[in-house]
């Protein structure tokens, strides 16, 4: 019976292909005559192909600008020092802002529970530990109607060709599983520049919120600099952590409580009637920021805090460039294993990357992008030589950009550069994107999206080839496509520098013993790079270590966190560096 019933319907789909065929090939020779009724009722029984459901992001219900004081901005998810004053600049900006609680390992499992397989570790930590944050508010009474118009998260999105893409997404469908589908979700593309879509204006992305962002997030990044370079050699355990926690305090209040920078009501009047304000104001906001010693003078103050550690050079430790995927190696905490705290305990000082280096990189990407469609934009509406008018217009556009990619590049660099030397010591600049580019094209193109790019590799020959690392560890999430594509041409980087010491490291929720073990293991081999230039050290210096160290007592500048120790070529180990300088001074003051 299946039999007779499967071969009827083949016939009538061979019957209803034979009639449909004739009926079309009869519409093409004769287009004018009229469907007969059979035809016509054999087409109505066809099937009709659906048409395409493309995708579309969600469109979030917008954060309206009558809402800031009613609704509190969520954040979090950069180190502790960022978020911590990140809050601070959001709240100089009119907004109520809290950051979330850092990040533990229950977050990954809860973000795991409601999201999707196969996703990076930011993912997962991330909307666990916004979930859990929420499941709070919820215990302690609100209902979840009040949170929804109570709360917003704000994150950073990316059109990264990976999973993080699609990360806004990802914890909208998470929060709609746990409970919470109406809440919201603002992203801020960070390749977006001013262009964000901030409908309503609750959260306005104009040059204010561009300067008060880049100020807290550079004073973070100095900071952390300095007291990951200190630690490890502070005389009283503790101290470091004690004197930062002060300075975030005071830096906090300076960003929060800056006095904002407005047009008086007569030049505001005057240029409204030319529609120049907003123009005026930006401009004058912009001459403040690159005048104004508002942020040199508290990072003066911070640097007397700071001066109040005692360190000891004389220890011998690893020196350890952490690199990798932006998230992974900016996040303190489960994150990464914590991986910073197990260093400094396995006798490691640790240089970070600040996140400086990813608004660079930023800049310079969109530099590159712009040359390489040079060609294409000066021939747009232009195809013909003759049409110059149209070609000097495009011409003129496209040295507007670059004009403006480049600017905006060195006022960064300038700002970032002179807190960095307001605060003392002895800390590197950020480096220039096209030293870096030139370091890793030949083993990477350069035009590559994704990730952090080319910076991995040519930081990892950078940080070698001027003897500022022993070893560089490369962090990154679980499946980092990016971050993985990178590492396989570290591979040739390696082979061909045999000395290197780079160790790429996948990180997830589990499995902190077997990465722990890892980097023990290749610590091994750096401890005896440290070890080697301790010995010669030794064998060079005139002096004995108890002579060293009484000079030390006898000069308490020597012990200063903020005192530059010159570097010896070749000389990557900080202790064996001041042994050859207190050895020089010793014989000056001798001869």
């Amino acid at each position: 019976m299946e039999l007779i019933c499967i071969g009827a319907a083949c016939k009538q789909i061979y019957t209803n292909g034979k009639l449909r065929q004739s009926h079309q090939m009869e519409k093409l020779t004769n287009p004018a005559k009229p469907s007969n009724h059979v035809n016509s009722h054999v087409e109505s029984q066809m099937p009709r192909k659906p048409s395409a459901q493309h995708f579309h992001i969600h469109k979030e219900r917008p954060f309206l600008a009558t809402e800031r004081l009613t609704t509190t901005i969520l954040t979090g998810g950069l180190s502790p020092a960022h978020d911590y004053l990140v809050e601070a600049a959001f709240k100089s900006l009119g907004l109520k802002v809290k950051v979330l609680p850092n990040m533990t390992l229950d977050s990954f499992h809860l973000g795991r529970e409601y999201s999707n397989n196969g996703l990076c570790n930011p993912s997962y930590f991330m909307v666990g530990n916004l979930i859990r944050f929420l499941r709070e508010l919820e215990r302690s009474g609100m209902t979840k109607e009040d949170i929804v118009e109570q709360y917003v998260f704000f994150t950073a999105g990316c059109n990264a060709p990976c999973r993080f893409g699609m990360l806004e997404t990802e914890y909208r469908m998470a929060l709609q599983d746990c409970g919470f589908e109406a809440f919201r979700v603002l992203v801020f593309q960070n390749e977006g520049g001013l262009n964000q879509d901030t409908t309503g204006n609750g959260l306005e992305v104009n040059p204010e919120f561009f300067l008060a962002l880049v100020n807290a997030l550079n004073m973070a990044d100095i900071l952390n600099d300095f007291v990951y370079a200190t630690r490890p050699f502070e005389v009283v355990p503790g101290e470091t952590d004690k004197v930062m926690q002060k300075a975030l305090d005071y830096l906090y209040g300076k960003l929060a409580h800056k006095k904002k920078i407005q047009l008086s009501q007569k030049w505001k009047a005057v240029f409204d009637k030319l529609h120049w304000s907003q123009a005026m104001t930006f401009l004058y906001r912009f001459m403040d920021q690159i005048t104004s010693s508002y942020y040199v003078e508290a990072i003066k103050e911070v640097r007397k805090m700071f001066e109040t550690i005692e360190v000891d050079r004389f220890r011998s430790k690893v020196a350890v460039k952490i690199t990798g995927e932006f998230w992974a190696m900016t996040t303190v905490g489960a994150g990464n294993f914590h991986m910073f705290r197990f260093l400094e305990q396995e006798g490691a000082v640790l240089m970070v990357e600040p996140v400086g280096s990813l608004i660079q990189f930023l800049f310079s990407k969109g530099k590159l992008r712009h040359l390489n469609r040079r060609e294409m934009m000066l021939k747009n509406g232009a195809k013909n030589w003759w049409n110059i008018k149209t070609r000097i217009g495009n011409y003129l556009k496209f040295q507007q950009k670059l004009a403006v990619l480049k600017v905006g590049n060195w006022l960064f660099r300038r700002e970032y550069g002179r807190l960095l030397k307001t605060l003392g010591g002895d800390f590197h600049m950020l480096i220039h994107q096209p030293i870096l580019q030139k370091l890793a094209n030949p083993y990477y193109n350069i035009n590559i999206e994704g990730g952090e790019g080319y910076m991995e590799i040519a930081k990892n020959i950078y940080y070698h080839e001027h003897g500022l690392a022993h070893m560089v560890l490369s962090l990154k999430p679980f499946g980092c496509m990016p971050s993985t594509q990178s590492d396989g041409a570290q591979a040739s980087v390696v082979e061909l520098n045999r000395e290197m010491i780079f160790l790429p490291l996948e990180t997830a929720g589990e499995g902190e013993t077997n990465a722990q073990s890892r980097v023990l293991m290749a610590l091994g081999d750096a401890h005896v790079k440290a070890k080697k230039e301790m010995a010669d050290a030794r064998k060079t210096v005139t002096s004995d270590m108890e002579t060293m160290r009484k000079y030390v007592e006898a000069h308490p500048v020597l012990k200063s966190p903020t005192y530059v120790v010159p570097r010896k070529k070749g000389v990557v180990n900080m202790a064996a560096n001041f042994m050859y300088h207190i050895d020089d001074l010793i014989r000056q003051e001798t001869t």
